[in-house]
């Protein structure tokens, strides 16, 4: 592809504002630097970030809102009559829909058009994806993307604002997952719901954002937890996170290992550390535990071993140093071991 002197302008100017500001590194955008540092150029560097659509993504949000918040639901989530499209077709949906949107600011006539008038819109996204591609009839590519599910969905996303777009199926589902964390009392003693909370000897914090600096990086962290106690009495602090998998509760630790949920557990570890760090000190523990809710509809809270902790704390320390790399060299080429040429055969 040919870069014309405008975009590489364009990029330069963008490459300039994320280093005029401080930069705080999320769990995601973490994951993303050590998987793709290309990606995350093209994400965070000069904002083209993609939509992320996975069913696990959205029913982790709609768990944690049904449990930990409850109030406003209308205020941030629809609901379709019709089941969702597959993955693979949300996906494209979201991409026509942004051309979509550019089209209407450019030209207001075009705001009744519907999915079905996107037809070359549709096999572009498709192209550039490498998606269906194998089909050679025109008609029938489009075909596999111009049906009721997906034009109901692109019609949503014309009025969807903020929202989150769900279908009644994934309502249930994660209604019943609700359901079977109030009914379990461990994990409810284990959330703080069953223990006022008075601010004083105990204290429960939902979907707390905390952000901090790290000490002689160019970079900080910021992370959303989602439950985090602190019991005065027991010197504890205990941070749940809660996971959502369309895998078995046995396959989970494998799972920890591929999307490094390590790195989000040492991340959160440190932020909760640094905002409690007035009332903790060294005769304080801090435990962590993954809530999951699995693909057979089974319940566990999976407690992180000290040693385990220990372990990640040793990755974390060559995590920085990759992100350290490419943030300071401004080298977004490859992953760092290729970067730096350590990979042989």
């Amino acid at each position: 592809m040919i870069t014309t002197v405008s975009e590489e302008q364009d990029r330069h100017l963008l490459e300039a504002a994320f280093y005029e500001k401080p930069f705080y590194f999320s769990y995601s955008s973490f994951n993303r630097l050590l998987l793709a540092p290309s990606i995350f150029y093209k994400e965070y560097i000069l904002k083209e970030k993609e939509i992320r659509t996975g069913a696990h993504l959205i029913q982790g949000t709609l768990i944690h809102f049904l449990l930990l918040e409850g109030n406003n639901f209308d205020d941030k989530f629809i609901i379709t009559p019709e089941a969702m499209p597959g993955e693979n077709s949300m996906k494209v949906v979201n991409e026509v829909f942004t051309i979509y949107e550019a089209q209407v600011k450019e030209d207001l006539s075009k705001e009744g058009l519907a999915l079905c008038d996107l037809e070359q819109e549709i096999l572009d996204v498709l192209e550039a994806i490498n998606l269906h591609q194998s089909v050679k009839d025109v008609a029938k590519r489009t075909a596999k993307i111009i049906e009721p599910r997906s034009e109901a969905y692109f019609e949503y996303l014309k009025i969807k604002d903020s929202k989150e777009i769900i279908d009644s199926v994934t309502l249930d589902k994660c209604t019943l997952a609700v359901e079977k964390i109030k009914s379990n009392n461990a994990i409810c003693d284990l959330l703080g719901m069953n223990r006022e909370s008075d601010g004083n000897t105990f204290a429960v914090y939902n979907e707390i954002p905390l952000q901090m600096e790290l000490k002689d990086l160019p970079f900080g962290l910021k992370g959303i937890i989602d439950n985090v106690t602190i019991d005065v009495e027991k010197k504890l602090v205990t941070i749940n996170d809660f996971k959502t998998t369309n895998k078995s509760l046995a396959d989970f630790p494998e799972t920890v290992e591929y999307w490094k949920y390590w790195l989000q557990a040492t991340v959160y570890i440190k932020l909760a550390k640094e905002f409690f760090k007035e009332v903790m000190d060294d005769t304080w523990t801090l435990e962590f535990n993954f809530v999951v809710f699995d693909k057979y509809d089974h319940l566990y809270a999976f407690p992180v071993l000290p040693s385990t902790l220990k372990d990640w704390e040793h990755n974390w320390k060559q995590v920085v140093q990759e992100a350290k790399y490419h943030y300071e060299s401004k080298d977004f080429t490859l992953p760092y071991e290729f970067a730096v040429g350590n990979v042989k055969l």
